[in-house]
């Protein structure tokens, strides 16, 4: 099985007003599949990943969704509101998105970083304050003064969340490989599983303890790793000065290194990445042949690439 597994999937999905029926279609997106995109291939994969909407309301509608997008060869996660706030919105917006783009946590606990005011709303895409520009007043003495809700306690619940949700994931993809069959969502018919034939592409920061958790599965299952692992990360990595501050930081770490390789989209991103691996974890990296950089981990050499 190939799998591309990340936080939402690519799609775009809707109830037709006029039959009550619901539609999918891919979205634009650099990995979504659609015959401009990299993504598109003349192999089959499996989609993995949640699906968000207003619409979605009932156990029904889970039910004739999963049906829609499962002939798009997608697999739907529905997450409990709450969790997803508290993992995407908290968790990965207002603690791991500025610490990646090394934003102190000292500062994000006094900046304006991902607070809220009263005439602007928080940017789910970065995390800054966007002020409403909708009137004409442009004196900024007017302005609401800026009063930090930053609370520390809710680190947790929020940790919690992202755990939960890696592991709900987790659950899915062990469904998936683990089932003696799975369905060719083409024909929709069952086939037999490879166990050792398994590649999966896990994107992005969401999902840093994804990894750890499918091959913690594996051995305990096989009594040893099956399945192939790619990790590719779409932000930037921080320095590891502030990466360390990360109490989550060393789980974090650990997650991504279970992947067989990891990527990244610059030679510097994966440069902080090879130093917090050494200055946190106590681990080596060296030059192989073809110019890739392998770090030693468990016995194992990672590869990192970008």
């Amino acid at each position: 099985m190939d799998g591309v597994v990340l936080d939402h999937l690519p799609v775009k999905v809707y109830k037709d007003p006029s039959n009550q029926q619901w539609q999918a279609s891919w979205s634009e997106s650099l990995i979504s599949n659609t015959d401009d995109t990299l993504a598109k291939a003349s192999y089959d994969r499996l989609w993995i990943g949640t699906v968000t909407s207003s619409s979605i309301q009932t156990p029904q509608d889970k039910q004739e969704l999963t049906q829609v997008l499962h002939k798009m060869s997608c697999i739907p996660i529905f997450l409990d509101n709450v969790i997803r706030t508290n993992h995407y919105l908290g968790m990965c917006k207002q603690v791991l998105w500025p610490a990646f783009h090394n934003v102190d946590m000292l500062d994000l606990s006094t900046s304006k970083w991902g607070q809220q005011q009263n005439r602007g709303e928080a940017d789910a895409g970065g995390g800054f304050t966007i002020l409403d520009t909708t009137t004409n007043d442009n004196n900024t003495n007017n302005l609401p003064s800026f009063v930090s809700d930053w609370d520390q306690a809710r680190l947790q619940v929020w940790w919690e969340a992202y755990v939960e949700v890696n592991r709900t994931f987790a659950h899915v993809v062990e469904q998936l490989l683990f089932s003696p069959k799975t369905t060719d969502t083409s024909t929709n018919t069952n086939k037999k599983v490879d166990f050792g034939d398994n590649t999966l592409w896990i994107h992005d920061y969401h999902l840093a303890l994804l990894p750890k958790l499918v091959s913690d599965m594996e051995v305990e299952r096989f009594k040893k790793r099956m399945s192939k692992m790619v990790f590719f990360l779409h932000i930037p990595f921080p320095t590891s000065q502030i990466f360390r501050k990360l109490e989550c930081g060393e789980l974090i770490l650990e997650g991504m290194l279970h992947a067989d390789v990891v990527g990244f989209h610059a030679f510097d991103h994966a440069r902080h990445f090879l130093n917090a691996g050494k200055r946190i974890l106590g681990l080596s990296y060296e030059s192989l042949v073809g110019g890739l950089i392998g770090m030693r981990f468990k016995g194992r050499v990672v590869l990192i690439t970008m």
